[in-house]
């Protein structure tokens, strides 16, 4: 299942910004993400049917964050970590 969750470097930025940046609406985080806002979109609505990301409503806005499951933020702050790591090595 691992692989269904990071299998695409669009949701591991996505897991990475929303774990950096916190709660982000969702034109902050294509903008941050830097991808296609449709590719952002299916990514994200993958990642909440998974049950990494977390969505709530404000008004008209939607709002996305890490869920508050301890192991989803200890997955995202270990990619968190080996992203950083990997910065210094490559």
């Amino acid at each position: 299942m691992i692989d269904k969750v990071l299998g695409s470097q669009t949701k591991v930025k996505i897991i990475l910004t929303l774990w950096r940046h916190g709660e982000m609406n969702m034109a902050a985080l294509v903008e941050k993400v830097g991808a296609a806002h449709q590719t952002v979109i299916q990514q994200l609505e993958q990642l909440i049917d998974y049950g990494v990301v977390e969505a709530r409503q404000v008004g008209r806005m939607r709002l996305f964050r890490i869920a508050r499951d301890p192991a989803f933020q200890q997955l995202a702050e270990a990619l968190a970590r080996a992203d950083e790591w990997l910065a210094t090595r490559v």
